[in-house]
């Protein structure tokens, strides 16, 4: 079974779009369809359901494509394996790291980086749900995300750091002079907060519904720096893990409250999936961030 075959799949998965996946292989798109419509002749089933446009894989192209993602995660690690032998750690990382993660992740990806200049680093936002699935697809090789609301058998977790959420608000708004706030104030301030599909927004508006409080934000966004512009405009405060900004620092005319009553705080970790033989550069990568301590950081 040609290799080549498998990369077809796995891109035109990826790219959801046969001219693109074409273009990524380095191929003609005639000759992606052909090889992908050969393969299909050979295993006497369909892979790709029939249209104008790609639209998805039948159940059985669902279960040819993850064979084809393990042997081409098992012929990375081989590569990877001979590369280090050779001349070192060498390779590609990709990593998923929910919204709320992505300032603080940037503490492990250096520290690696300088360490391996040989190894490519691509870092992706993606929910704690979609982490887990493409750890466990070998979409990724890493995540970074909540532990106590992820938790899996087929996942191998390393605590990072304990992200507690703070109020982000103008320095000229009507908190602003408090050392503290509860989240029923905050209830009662216009808020701008990330989408209801992230795991920081869940937690969020748990608390104020156990707290009897309806909040509905005017401006969602799926980005902390969206979120940070519009409380800097003055006019909106926002919830946001307090970490975060104190790596990166608040935006001018901002401040960062501590929230409490209740006080909410979440460990978020690194994510490996638990295989017998990972590749040495997810290995490296993994006790890398083990000798780190980031909450030492902030506390």
């Amino acid at each position: 079974m040609s290799n080549r075959r498998l990369l077809y799949l796995a891109t035109l998965a990826e790219e959801k779009h046969f001219g693109r996946a074409a273009k990524i292989c380095n191929v003609s798109q005639p000759t992606l369809s052909s090889s992908i419509r050969q393969f299909e002749e050979d295993l006497g089933v369909q892979i790709v359901k029939r249209g104008h446009r790609f639209s998805g894989f039948t159940q059985e192209g669902l279960r040819v494509l993850d064979y084809a993602k393990r042997v081409l995660s098992e012929e990375e690690k081989l590569t990877e394996d001979i590369n280090f032998m050779r001349t070192g750690l060498a390779g590609k990382l990709r990593i998923g790291v929910i919204p709320t993660a992505l300032p603080i992740s940037a503490l492990i990806t250096s520290t690696f980086g300088r360490d391996h200049e040989g190894v490519n680093i691509e870092v992706v936002t993606r929910s704690a749900h979609d982490i887990l699935s493409e750890l466990e697809d070998f979409s990724l090789d890493l995540g970074v995300a909540y532990l106590d609301k992820t938790r899996s058998a087929q996942i191998h977790e390393l605590p990072l750091y304990t992200e507690n959420l703070a109020l982000l608000t103008p320095e000229t708004g009507p908190l602003a002079d408090k050392n503290t706030v509860t989240w029923q104030e905050a209830a009662e301030i216009p808020l701008v907060l990330l989408q209801e599909d992230t795991q920081n927004r869940r937690i969020i508006d748990t608390i104020f519904k156990e707290l009897g409080c309806e909040v509905t934000p005017q401006i969602q966004s799926n980005s902390l720096i969206n979120l940070a512009a519009h409380v800097r405009s003055g006019a909106w405060s926002s919830i946001v893990p307090g970490e975060c900004f104190a790596f990166c620092s608040t935006p001018p005319g901002t401040k960062l409250i501590q929230l409490s009553e209740p006080e909410i705080s979440h460990v978020i970790g690194l994510q490996m999936a638990d295989t017998p033989h990972p590749s040495v550069v997810t290995q490296n990568f993994f006790n890398t961030a083990s000798h780190l301590d980031i909450d030492s950081l902030f506390y």
